[in-house]
Formats: C-alpha cells, structure tokens, sequence
C-alpha cells in the first residue's frame, strides 16, 4: 500500500472520530431523531440537484435509505442520547462488520473463511466486555441502541451489495433524500413539536 493510501486511511478513521464528537455536541442542543433528520437533509441537499439518479431499482435506494438513515442513525442518536459516551459509540458500531457477515452469509450465501470468523469472534468478546463494564457503569440502553444500530447497518451493507449501485457518490447522495421525512414524523410523534421547535 502506498504512503498516499495509508495517509488516506487515517484521515478517514480521523474523520471517523470527530464525526461522533459532533454528534455529542449536536445531542445537546437538537433531540436525537429531529437531529439526524437534518443530518440527512444537509447531506441530500442541494447535491440531490447536482448528480443524477442512480442507475438502481427506486426498492434499493428506498430500503437502504430506511435501514441506513431511518433505523441505523435514529437508534445511533437515540443510544447517545440516553447516554452511550461517544468513544464507546464509535467503538462499538464497528460490530456491525460482524452482522454484515452474518447476514450476508443467511442472504447471499457468503461463506466466511476460517480467519474471518476467528476476527469476529475477538470482536464480539471485545463487545462482550463492553458490554459488562457499560452495565456496571452506565446507561444499559443506550449500548444496547447502539448495538441495534449496528445490527441495521449490517442490513444496509447487504441491501447495498443488492444493488450494486456503479457510481457510490449518487448513490448516498440519493438514499440520503429517504430518511428526511420519516425521521422529522417520528420525531414529532415521539420527541413533539414543542421541543422541535424549542431546538431549532
């Protein structure tokens, strides 16, 4: 791998990080599924305007923009909300890798290899004493959000490999323009009117 790749890599895992940082900071000021609304509304507009419709059935781009932005991110800011510190959320989201494995193995028949499995059982050990330490110190359902955050993920990949949408950029771009007005009903049937209006 060449040092430009490597130097790519890390600012992405940077990225990453800081990404989670300014969720926490957002969850101060906007409830957790009016937040990710806008989350998604800046990131569908105006690109949805500037890149064209990607050449994919309309299910995909609405399954995905279901599982990726309505239930992956609505329960990941509903888990940090309640509680589930940043750091941990970053950490423990990566076990969606795990679940993308098994669903794809239950979906499309991918076989793991030996190697593969052994990584994932190391993960789920690790989220394994994740999850003892977060029930002795901390919100318990939080975690668990973040954990059926990852698992929606999992979904998403899969439902993505489906598609197998050719250009990525148009793709998120468009499953994007989903999650907009699902995510504003829910949050004013769950969080009311009263704190969505309070908060912007």
């Amino acid at each position: 791998m060449r040092p430009a790749h490597v130097a790519l890599a890390a600012l992405v895992a940077a990225v990453w990080g800081v990404n989670f940082v300014v969720i926490e900071i957002g969850l101060d000021h906007f409830p957790p599924l009016l937040f990710s609304a806008l989350r998604f509304l800046v990131a569908a507009l105006p690109a949805v305007f500037l890149v064209g419709r990607p050449k994919v059935a309309w299910k995909w781009i609405v399954a995905v923009g279901l599982a990726l932005g309505v239930a992956k991110f609505g329960l990941l800011f509903t888990g940090m909300d309640l509680g589930a510190p940043a750091g941990l959320s970053s950490l423990v989201l990566q076990v969606q890798a795990v679940f993308t494995a098994l669903f794809a193995f239950a979906a499309l028949g991918e076989r793991p290899r030996r190697l593969t499995v052994l990584g994932m059982g190391v993960a789920l050990a690790g989220i394994g004493v994740a999850a003892v330490d977060e029930g002795t110190s901390g919100p318990v359902t939080g975690f668990v959000l973040v954990i059926a955050a990852a698992a929606c993920w999992g979904v998403s990949n899969v439902l993505t490999r489906k598609a197998a949408p050719p250009d990525p950029l148009n793709w998120m771009v468009w499953v994007s323009t989903v999650p907009v007005l699902p995510l504003l009903a829910l949050s004013l049937l769950l969080e009311g009117p009263e704190r969505d209006l309070a908060a912007l």
